[in-house]
């Protein structure tokens, strides 16, 4: 009877690492995966010759549209208005639809993703529009 209480602590950390892994995919934070239009590369800036009306940014997690949000501001800090909403198509996109097309110069773009399972992340990113 000496074996029983060792055997119950390997199957009670067994059962916890399984249950771990298990749960991993559901604690995930979104993780921006691609913005359109595409962030500046410090090496050469992304120009955009195209007027701009929207931005997209795709995440790898179905996000919820009441908490994320993006906001754009100019190189003077003042913040562009725009409508934010999700993709009626698909919920990891996060649009930012504009009322006029930004005009020429470079943007910052502070996003906040909030995942369907609550978890919050942010990030920044610089654009540059041509026209």
């Amino acid at each position: 009877m000496n074996f029983v209480k060792p055997l119950r602590f390997v199957f009670a950390a067994a059962a916890t690492v399984v249950l771990g892994l298990a749960a991993g995919p559901a604690f995930a934070h979104a993780k921006l995966l691609a913005e359109v239009p595409g962030a500046e590369d410090a090496a050469t800036a992304a120009v955009n010759p195209a007027p701009v009306t929207e931005l997209r940014l795709s995440f790898s997690e179905e996000l919820n549209g009441t908490f994320s949000k993006a906001q754009v501001k100019d190189t003077a800090g003042m913040a562009i208005d725009g409508k934010v909403t999700l993709d009626p198509k698909d919920d990891k996109v996060l649009v930012v639809t504009f009322a006029a097309p930004l005009a020429k110069g470079e943007y910052t773009v502070d996003w906040t993703a909030v995942a369907s399972d609550g978890h919050k992340s942010t990030g920044t990113y610089k654009v540059s529009v041509a026209q």
